[in-house]
């Protein structure tokens, strides 16, 4: 029996997530990472997200057209259940203390280590929430 291919993901390219309140949020992200406002909805599927009643916000880091979406369901209440967590890895010191600063003087409570003990090592990480109670886990990677 041979065995199974492994698949070579290099990274998950960008995250969706719904927000109560789309200019809280974006106010939030961006104060945060400092993230670039990319585009409102997306023109393939602009009529689509109108007929949904869901607006679309895309930010980058700098790395793709959209990094991060915030999408707002104008019908959908939010419970806070659809998404526990995620997590962004920086591999320099400079930008996980420049990320805590800024949690800091957003007065963000922060909660130090990884959301899971028994997660992968890392040099040092920390969480927070935002708005939206989404927690967000921050993680100085060990270089390789």
């Amino acid at each position: 029996m041979n065995a199974p291919f492994r698949i070579p993901v290099t990274h998950l390219q960008h995250h969706v997530f719904y927000v109560t309140d789309l200019e809280r949020s974006k106010t939030f992200y961006t104060r945060l990472f400092d993230l670039q406002f990319s585009a409102l909805n997306h023109p393939d599927s602009s009529a689509a997200m109108r007929l949904s009643q869901q607006e679309m916000h895309f930010f980058s880091f700098g790395f793709h057209h959209h990094d991060i979406c915030l999408v707002k369901h104008h019908k959908l209440q939010m419970d806070n259940n659809s998404m526990l967590h995620f997590a962004l890895a920086v591999r320099d010191a400079k930008a996980f203390e420049e990320i805590r600063l800024r949690a800091r003087d957003m007065a963000l409570p922060i909660r130090e280590g990884r959301m899971l003990a028994s997660a992968r090592p890392a040099l040092r990480a920390f969480c927070l929430q935002d708005p939206d109670k989404h927690w967000i886990e921050i993680i100085e990677e060990l270089t390789k």
